[in-house]
């Protein structure tokens, strides 16, 4: 029977999920239509309404008022295709106040008000589609870890809104978990069919039960729970020696950890979720905790495969399991009771046996039972420690116990007994004095013809208490059962005051077929109020999980596995119904006479609190948290007495404490009244469980929000009117130490809170140079720690988690995973470089990053470390690198130029053969790339990009701390290496990624992570030692120390010349040169030799320059390259390595002609003068450039290969020249000078106006000079 109540939840399920089709009440035109037919929708992942005939989605045009609403295709991403649903018959973009309007010429638009058009219905009903749900299959095998199916999802070109069996050998059904596909992720669906024979499923042939352990999913335990479900079984429960050991054989050696079907419910201790009996007891030692949030158990596969409580929300694998046979009782706990069992079996029955709910519910409804009672029952576990049955040797197929039960302490408390209101099971001595209650067998034989009549009840009606109750024959909708129970001059039933009526109810239904009943609650009338038929307050409710939500609907009591617990159901749905009115004679129960209400003590304040902590607060000072159940106890001014405190966010007691059920108060109130706020309650992360209350000036009236219960916040307490409350507790209870230098200490583990923001490598790099690494996570617990004492601030930090390109997990400093605690999509393994993890503030979610952005970060070691210790340093890895690659420092490095690639089509490229696109985190590696330039004819992709990130990172993940851009005003995503001249052999330029036509870019540089151990080592590109060939050029490095003059005289034996560094690739070989061998090195320039300018000594003209810095200087001549890659001047008998060159390129003859001629002479000269900036733009536009001079930068781009600078000059930016006596000085741009403007020889006509000389400076390191070949014409000029 049990097995048949869950395959006709699974209907239901279905049911709640099927498409249906949305007309406008106004118009009664269709929201989706063809060929005059309204076509059907259904919810759908991401918050979106599929189509299912044409399957697209249904989308806005934009986000404005009269954008059209229509179908596109499908995108998750797309926040114009995300619908909420709000009062039942509206749709608005979600999160945003634009709502669906239906339009008279059948148009559907987006409008901010609200009228009659834009409520749209299911036809034949009042109910919109808030009254339908969206799937959420969650996948089996596979490989997407358990994911949820994404639908709809494209394959082959093909989209499908369902699960398929299209493309595979089994005609097992599957689904993508990606609408694209992109990445290949899939799995199987959830499948009803009886014990479908697939390797998901293996058989204990001994009682008939199938198990499934999934070990490659990755979910909550709510998750796990529901993918059982979602094929007709539960999680495994264990109740008996003999299952846990066919379990420890299925799972064999290996060390994972599985959630199981025992969870903690705070009225009835641990139970199992199928509702078998906790009889037996497989605890690891010192579990289960009693830390907050604990309530889930785990079996560790480990060691003893023993159980440990843990909390829900952590994601691993689990066991399902279903059917089988009844199992066997055990013969061998044949044994005596005490005195109570001796006097049942004097009249031949025996301590009562509780074999289900119903039983139950007789027994604390029908036998007199009183909330003060204590009355033993026949379980026991006496002749089996930890192993419960029953003294007439039934087997157990119910517990119920209460919380905190049984004990596991090995004190002697064997014998189990009933107590409290809900008649829950407690163990305890059996030599204690307590009443009792006997069964036995009925001696009476039932022929079949009896009709049962109660006193005071018609036939048909059974009596409980002071009323008659009858269950309707017929599915009826609550208006209708409410009018069929008038007929009878009685009322839909209500459960008023306590859990005993609807104990009762449960004995009466329990065990019905049927899925539900209707009882006589509803919030038809005010979303917000639960209000009885027969005006009844309420004062008791007992909501199933998810229940009540922010919906309005008719109640329904569940039976089955879920049988007692209330549903919100359309009002519209046809149900069985249960009457019930008073027995013959009976008066109704006077209500209380009203009592003027005492005075309420004054309350004090304390700092913010955990919602747990706030509960055991109040419940400290002799109250508890506010419970709140009309419109008029929402009111500001009954909840904040100083009128001047405005209470901004505050724990109210609503909160979830079985994840099996709904939300009840703390104090035991019923949950008669909702004030959510809107898309509230969410349950966000599948992580909000317990409810705020928000107040702002603008809402005096406040809000309800679900949240985190490890948040902290204000909270409000209610005590009884006048009651003196408690002294409050002390909170000063210290939870860590704090070292002399920063540390926490907490739980015998060291942690750093770092607020400087670095990398990800440069995070570990300084957490390991105090012994330390990026911090793991290994529990609930520790999360919420390092969360406390980061919460306060704002901003993300680094942890140790690195996700792997294959999407898996691990901790850097080697501890397993074994807890995670992800934000709303994430871990995003869908993007390659998303392979660093950090912890935000805002509830200690995590999120996938890359690793080349900056963060805080938190560190973490075992131990204090050594007084006066330092970290050894790394060193290099070793080996080569494969055929056709070259090795460079520590890695391996190639350019293909086989075929055209997008950005995302070469790093995939990289990444398949694992490496990456090239990143260049220093000057060091662009001038090796640059060396390599020369040969290659196009562009070349790197890894710089800012795709899905506000800013350029690098795709793996490398610190961004050297740039080289060149000029571009492009603002597209990605980066390439340019090849062409114009822009400067070897600078960035930004890219569209797809960028096919005007730049091509057939080539792609990439590089391995490191050298392999397993290739021989290989010496890197540079050796100083010989003769490196660039073209038609050959570079070598001479590492004796000498002066210029000496220098070059060595070149020349060797048949070279000092070297003339005439193009990127000679200049960047002879960097390299310098930084291998860590020195400065003579190049072939001094001014004495060539004429009072730079120019090269084997005839060439600087074309290119690298000037540091407030070079070149007036008084030294001779020029080297320093370790930076800098040019600077050194006097000439100063000794230093230098750089031979031999070449076949033979230097150009200077022309001494120029035709053409010049424009003709202003005729006002010398009248108007002007600023800096203004004399450029007056220049350009006619002459093309100012004569620009300056130290680091000539306006026109041309080098500086002269200098000409006063004494004590120059000290400013922008420069003038003397007309005195032609030298050089600075002045600011914003002073009135003369200026002098210089074009090309041409046919130009426009006449100058005024002369002058400016000069500018440059930022540092963007140096460029030029020869000073019109000076003395100038001079002339201004003379």
């Amino acid at each position: 029977m049990q097995f048949q109540v869950i395959i006709e939840a699974s209907l239901v399920f279905f049911f709640l999920d099927s498409p249906f089709s949305l007309i406008n009440k106004a118009t009664g035109n269709c929201l989706v239509k063809r060929s005059n037919r309204c076509l059907d929708v259904r919810w759908t992942t991401a918050d979106r309404l599929v189509v299912t005939s044409t399957k697209k989605c249904l989308g806005a045009q934009g986000r404005s008022v009269g954008s059209e609403v229509n179908q596109y295709d499908c995108d998750e991403t797309s926040l114009l295709q995300k619908w909420e649903c709000k009062n039942n018959t509206l749709l608005a973009l979600k999160g945003q106040n634009f709502y669906i309007e239906g339009k008279a010429d059948e148009s559907i638009v987006l409008s901010q008000t609200i009228g009659p058009n834009n409520h749209f219905i299911i036809p034949g009903t009042a109910n919109g589609a808030c009254s339908r749900t969206h799937r959420e299959l969650y996948t089996l095998g596979g490989n997407a870890f358990g994911k949820i199916c994404m639908f709809p999802f494209l394959y082959k070109d093909r989209w499908f809104v369902d699960c398929t069996t299209f493309d595979t050998k089994d005609k097992r059904s599957w689904c993508a978990t990606e609408t694209k596909y992109e990445h290949e992720q899939w799995g199987h669906c959830p499948t009803t069919c009886k014990f479908a024979t697939t390797d998901h499923w293996k058989k204990n042939v001994i009682t008939g039960v199938y198990y499934q352990v999934n070990t490659q999913s990755a979910l909550t335990w709510a998750q796990a729970d529901k993918s059982c479900k979602q094929q007709a079984a539960s999680l495994v429960s264990i109740t008996d020696p003999t299952d846990n050991a066919f379990i420890t054989a299925l799972l064999g050696s290996g060390r994972n950890k599985f959630w199981i079907g025992l969870v903690l419910d705070p009225e009835h201790s641990w139970q199992w979720s199928d509702q078998k009996p906790f009889r037996y007891l497989k605890w690891d030692a010192g579990n289960p905790v009693s830390n907050p949030g604990h309530n889930c158990a785990v079996l560790d596969s480990y060691g003893q495969y023993s159980w440990q409580s843990s909390s829900c929300t952590k994601k691993m694998g689990y066991i399902c399991h279903k059917g089988g046979n009844p199992p066997t009782p055990s013969l061998d706990l044949i044994n005596t009771w005490p005195d109570a069992q001796r006097e049942c079996r004097k009249d031949g029955g025996d301590l009562v046996t509780i074999n289900n709910v119903e039983d139950q519910s007789f027994v604390i409804s029908q036998l007199g039972y009183a909330s003060g009672d204590e009355l033993w029952i026949g379980l026991n576990d006496r002749r089996t420690e930890g192993l419960f049955d029953w003294s007439d040797h039934a087997t157990v197929t119910f517990t119920s116990w209460e919380f905190g039960k049984p004990t596991v302490s090995g004190l002697s408390e064997d014998c189990v007994f009933i107590r409290g209101e809900n008649g829950n099971w407690a163990d305890g001595s059996c030599d204690d004095k307590r009443g009792f209650i006997c069964m036995k067998q009925s001696s009476t034989v039932r022929t079949g013809n009896e009709v049962e009549m109660d006193h005071g009840c018609i036939a048909g009606w059974k009596k409980h208490g002071s009323y008659c109750y009858f269950v309707g024959s017929e599915t009826k909708t609550f208006a209708e059962a409410k009018e069929d129970c008038k007929t009878s001059n009685a009322l839909v039933i209500s459960v008023k005051t306590c859990r005993v009526d609807n104990a009762f109810l449960v004995s009466l239904v329990g065990l019905r077929p049927e899925k539900h009943f209707w009882i006589g609650l509803s919030n038809q009338n005010n979303i917000d109020i639960f209000a009885w038929t027969n005006t009844d307050s309420v004062r008791f409710t007992h909501w199933n999980a998810g229940m009540p939500g922010y919906q309005q609907g008719c109640v329904a009591m569940a039976s089955g596995i879920s049988a007692g617990l209330w549903d919100l159901l359309p009002c519209t749905n046809r149900e069985k119904y249960i009457c019930k009115k008073l027995v013959d004679g009976a008066l109704p129960t006077a209500p209380p006479p009203t009592q003027t209400p005492p005075q309420c003590a004054d309350g004090p304040r304390s700092s913010e609190k955990t919602w747990f902590e706030a509960r055991d607060y109040c419940r400290a000072i002799g109250g508890d948290l506010l419970s709140i159940h009309s419109a008029a106890e929402l009111h500001v001014g009954r909840l904040v007495p100083d009128s001047y405190h405005l209470i901004l966010r505050a724990w109210i007691g609503l909160h979830v404490a079985d994840p099996n059920a709904g939300y009840v108060w703390s104090d035991g109130s019923p949950v008669n009244y909702l004030h959510w706020s809107d898309g509230e309650p969410n349950n966000f992360n599948n992580d909000e469980s317990c409810a705020e209350f928000t107040i702002h000036n603008w809402d005096e009236s406040g809000s309800w929000n679900d949240l985190n219960c490890e948040s902290y916040n204000d909270w409000l307490c209610q005590i009884r009117a006048g009651v003196t409350p408690k002294p409050p507790p002390n909170d000063t209870a210290i939870e860590f130490n704090t070292t002399a230098d920063g540390w926490l200490v907490w739980r015998g583990k060291y942690y750093l809170i770092s607020k400087m923001s670095k990398s990800m490598e440069d995070a570990r790099q300084f957490c390991q140079q105090s012994h330390a690494d990026l911090v793991s996570i290994n529990s609930k617990e520790e999360n919420i720690f390092l969360w406390k004492q980061v919460g306060p601030g704002y901003g993300s930090y680094y942890i140790g988690l690195s996700v792997d390109l294959d999407g898996s997990f691990w901790w850097m400093d080697g501890t397993p995973v074994t807890y995670t605690r992800w934000d709303e999509d994430q871990p995003n393994t869908n993007s390659f470089d998303q392979n660093c993890v950090s912890m935000s503030y805002h509830m200690g979610y995590w999120r996938t990053s890359n690793c080349g952005r900056e963060f805080m970060f938190i560190c973490k070691r075992t131990n204090s470390p050594p007084a006066n210790t330092t970290i050894a340093p790394t060193p290099p890895p070793k080996g080569g690198c494969p055929f056709s690659w070259t090795k460079f420092g520590s890695k391996c490095y190639k350019i293909t130029t086989d075929r055209k690639s997008t950005w995302e089509d070469a790093r995939t490229q990289c990444i398949s053969i694992g490496a990456n696109l090239v990143s260049i985190p220093t000057r060091k590696v662009q001038a090796f790339l640059t060396t390599r330039l020369l040969d290659e004819t196009g562009d070349l992709w790197i890894g710089l990009n800012s795709l899905k990130q506000d800013g350029f990172f690098w795709a793996d993940g490398k610190t961004r701390q050297y740039t080289n851009w060149g000029y571009s005003v492009s603002i597209e995503d990605c980066v390439a290496l340019t090849r062409t001249s114009a822009f400067g052999i070897g600078k960035w330029l930004i890219k569209s990624c797809n960028e096919t036509n005007g730049y091509i870019f057939p080539c792609l540089t990439f590089a391995l992570p490191s050298t392999d151990p397993s290739q021989p080592d290989q010496p890197g590109p540079i050796d100083p030692n010989i003769y490196e060939r660039l073209g038609n050029d050959s570079m070598k490095a001479m590492t004796q120390n000498l002066t210029w003059e000496n220098a070059k005289n060595l070149c020349k034996k060797e048949k070279a010349n000092l070297a003339s560094l005439r193009n990127e690739w000679t200049i960047a070989y002879a960097e390299l040169l310098a930084i291998t061998l860590k020195a400065p090195l003579w190049i072939g320039l001094n001014k004495n030799q060539t004429g009072g300018h730079f120019r090269f000594i084997d005839g060439w003209f600087l074309n290119s320059v690298n000037w540091a810095e407030f070079e070149p200087s007036m008084d030294r001549p001779c020029v080297y390259i320093d370790v930076d890659g800098k040019w600077r001047t050194a006097l000439c008998n100063q000794t230093m390595n230098s750089i031979c060159m031999q070449s076949t390129d033979v230097p150009p003859t200077e022309s001494t002609k120029f035709p053409g001629r010049c424009p003709e002479d202003t005729k006002v000269e010398y009248q108007e003068s002007y600023t800096w900036t203004s004399c450029k733009f007056y220049c350009l536009p006619f002459f093309h450039f100012c004569l620009v001079l300056g130290s680091w930068l000539w306006l026109d781009k041309t080098v500086m290969d002269y200098v000409n600078w006063a004494p004590d000059e120059p000290d400013s930016f922008f420069g003038t020249i003397q007309t005195s006596d032609g030298s050089w000085s600075s002045g600011r741009s914003w002073h009135d000078k003369s200026y002098i403007c210089k074009t090309p020889k041409g046919k130009m006509s426009h006449r100058s106006r005024s002369i002058f000389v400016f000069l500018v400076s440059s930022p540092p390191g963007e140096v460029m000079l030029r020869s000073p070949t019109l000076e003395p014409e100038i001079r002339a000029k201004i003379s």
